[in-house]
């Protein structure tokens, strides 16, 4: 049986990493910008600086969306037990196991692969709701739920 806290818990280091490492290509976008703005002069210096804001908008993008996934992780008591597919729970079937929470994919724990997914994901809409026996289809695939906590 796979921990919840323990899968709660590094989605939440995975997240958090993303959020570092985001933050610290702004830093060096932005002080890329800044350099550049010292070292050159006339459309050259323009180009530079629309492509340095155009990446800075992007990773703050980027940044906005995993504090959002932040926030949405954050609200899940992973010690609350699930009789059905909902967030925070467990759900194990014929062939895989998945975690719903937010969408960051395979997580390897003890060797076994869990699937943090996202209850808006077309998984996590086709699972959402559902309990142990009921049936799910995955990628044209039927599974069976065999447990869900």
């Amino acid at each position: 049986m796979v921990d919840k806290i323990e899968i709660h818990n590094t989605c939440l280091e995975r997240l958090q990493s993303q959020i570092d490492e985001l933050k610290s290509a702004i830093d060096k976008v932005h002080e890329s910008v800044i350099n550049e703005q010292n070292s050159t002069a006339g459309n050259k210096f323009e180009t530079a600086r629309a492509m340095g804001q155009e990446e800075l908008d992007r990773l703050n993008r980027q940044l906005n969306n995993a504090n959002v996934q932040m926030n949405m992780l954050s609200q899940i008591d992973p010690t609350i037990k699930c009789t059905s597919a909902q967030m925070g729970a467990i759900i194990k079937t014929t062939r895989k196991t998945l975690y719903l929470s937010i969408g960051l994919g395979k997580i390897l724990l003890d060797k076994k692969p869990v699937f943090a997914i996202s209850s808006i994901s077309p998984i996590g809409k086709n699972i959402m709701g559902k309990e142990v026996g009921d049936k799910a289809t995955f990628a044209g695939k039927n599974e069976t739920i065999t447990e869900i906590y």
